[in-house]
């Protein structure tokens, strides 16, 4: 291997080092939601933001984690997790997710709840009742005030 080539595979590994990590196991009852400081206590319904310097925000609610993300600079941001509620500790992008609003099942801090994905919010519907929602909808109703736990 040339000296060029052990530099260039030097820097690659290094650069892998320093990028943003996804979401990260939740503590139950020790990490504090980073938007409305109460303790985390039901996996279902964890959410996280990652920032591009890799610190992750923990939240205890899809609402907290819509609440901080209207509040900080997209740029900043690695990426935005919820978790699946028929899978608690599986990780979803929130562009890929399903959420379910007014449904019998209820997160801590209102009335979302997210699934892997649009399907599997279907169907959830099915069980739990609710309204079939997206991300971008879900945002524009935290701006709004409606739905939100706080």
């Amino acid at each position: 291997m040339s000296v060029a080539t052990r530099a260039l595979a030097g820097l690659l590994l290094a650069a892998s080092a320093c990028a943003p990590a996804g979401p990260r196991a939740v503590v139950l009852n020790e990490d504090q939601c980073g938007f409305c400081r109460m303790e985390v206590t039901d996996a279902r319904f964890a959410s996280e933001a990652v920032t591009r310097t890799g610190k992750v925000n923990v939240f205890d609610s899809i609402e907290c984690l819509a609440g901080y993300a209207r509040g900080v600079d997209r740029e900043t941001l690695h990426g935005l997790w919820v978790t699946d509620a028929d899978q608690p500790g599986t990780w979803v992008p929130v562009d890929d997710a399903g959420f379910l609003r007014e449904s019998s099942l209820r997160g801590p801090m209102g009335q979302t709840v997210a699934f892997a994905s649009p399907e599997a919010a279907r169907a959830a519907q099915a069980t739990y009742g609710g309204t079939l929602a997206t991300w971008r909808e879900i945002l524009a109703d935290s701006v709004s005030g409606t739905h939100g736990g706080h």
